[in-house]
């Protein structure tokens, strides 16, 4: 009996530590809707794909949102509001802590005045590998986040 215990043991832990190995791979997509990036007074100063929210990594939560937000005169980021997103309440918290440390920088030439925008983030899980995922992303990007 105690040695048939300890193989299903040897056998679950096996299962366990495989499990904790297996690598999820997650991409973030930003997408500047309005106005368009090309058109922009502000782009982000540092141009690095949003790191995944820890909060939605964890409960292995994929979706997009849409936000409303202000660029100030300052290059920070306001007055975020979700327009649009799914799931519909689990996107709007960890996505607003990661627009709010965004610093902006202002590439028109003209003073700094503040500059309204809308964005889409897409946050997506799965894949194999990186590269899978980042392909994963820009096809959900393309669907409509309502």
């Amino acid at each position: 009996m105690k040695k048939r215990i300890a193989i299903l043991s040897s056998i679950l832990g096996l299962q366990f530590s495989a499990m904790a190995q297996t690598n999820n791979y997650a991409d973030v997509k930003l997408t500047h809707l309005n106005p368009e990036k090309s058109a922009a007074t502000w782009i982000r100063a540092k141009q690095v794909t949003p790191r995944y929210p820890m909060d939605l990594a964890i409960k292995g939560i994929a979706g997009c949102g849409v936000f409303k937000l202000t660029i100030n005169e300052d290059g920070k980021s306001q007055g975020i509001e979700l327009v649009s997103s799914i799931p519909k309440n689990s996107i709007f918290k960890p996505a607003k802590k990661v627009i709010k440390k965004w610093r902006w920088k202002n590439i028109s030439g003209q003073p700094n005045q503040a500059e309204e925008k809308t964005i889409r983030l897409d946050f997506c899980l799965g894949g194999n590998s990186e590269e899978e995922a980042i392909a994963r992303c820009a096809e959900q990007a393309n669907l409509k986040c309502k």
